[in-house]
């Protein structure tokens, strides 16, 4: 199994037992997946698959970001749909893709009926590069060779915006949007450590880039 069809799996395992003993079903277009079964009320199907940079651990990665629509319907949809947003919130690796991130006619052709949201599913796929490597020139710092994404979190996992974020390995520095994400250059080393500035109060905060995009807590 690919990594971005496990990936997928781990989401509707997630998904499925946030509304046990309900059924998930998937959405894959085939003629079978097109008439969803009478008990399950959750649909869920793939949306997008995107590229969102690269990085570099014990070998380099391609960061791809997997967009994935999940569609209430019938009586309890309402009850389920609060089951499933409360699910997604609790993993951290997963994360809902906000009203101020989403344009209407993105929602209207990913939700075909019923109430829904879309969800973000980070996938790291590492490749082996050529031998020698021509070197690339690199803005900024430095030691800083890659972008990455992440997301600035209160103790509710609730994102926070506005926020300065400065990588040490970085020469610049980035603010958190709306939802709380954002992107920076960093070095290549697996654990960060960022100064961020929350409403004037700044603190020291290290993060494992292991596994992307990165969380970092504020509390």
């Amino acid at each position: 199994m690919g990594l971005v069809r496990s990936s997928l799996s781990e989401l509707l395992g997630v998904l499925s037992e946030a509304v046990a003993p309900h059924h998930v079903r998937f959405d894959d277009g085939s003629p079978v997946a097109v008439v969803p079964p009478p008990e399950a009320p959750v649909t869920v199907r793939a949306v997008t698959l995107t590229r969102v940079g690269r990085s570099h651990h014990e070998s380099p990665a391609l960061d791809l970001e997997l967009r994935v629509a999940v569609e209430c319907h019938g009586p309890e949809q309402l009850d389920i749909m609060e089951q499933l947003l409360l699910a997604v919130e609790v993993h951290s690796e997963f994360s809902v893709v906000s009203r101020d991130e989403l344009r209407a006619e993105e929602y209207s052709d990913a939700i075909e009926e019923g109430l829904g949201f879309l969800v973000r599913v980070p996938v790291s796929l590492r490749f082996e590069e050529p031998s020698d490597p021509p070197k690339q020139p690199v803005t900024g710092n430095g030691e800083a060779v890659r972008r990455i994404r992440g997301r600035l979190v209160d103790a509710h996992n609730k994102g926070i915006p506005d926020a300065y974020i400065h990588a040490h390995s970085s020469a610049t520095a980035v603010v958190s949007d709306a939802t709380g994400h954002f992107e920076v250059l960093t070095s290549a080393d697996e654990l960060q450590h960022f100064a961020v500035a929350v409403d004037g109060t700044e603190r020291e905060v290290s993060a494992s880039t292991k596994r992307l995009p990165v969380t970092i807590r504020w509390s």
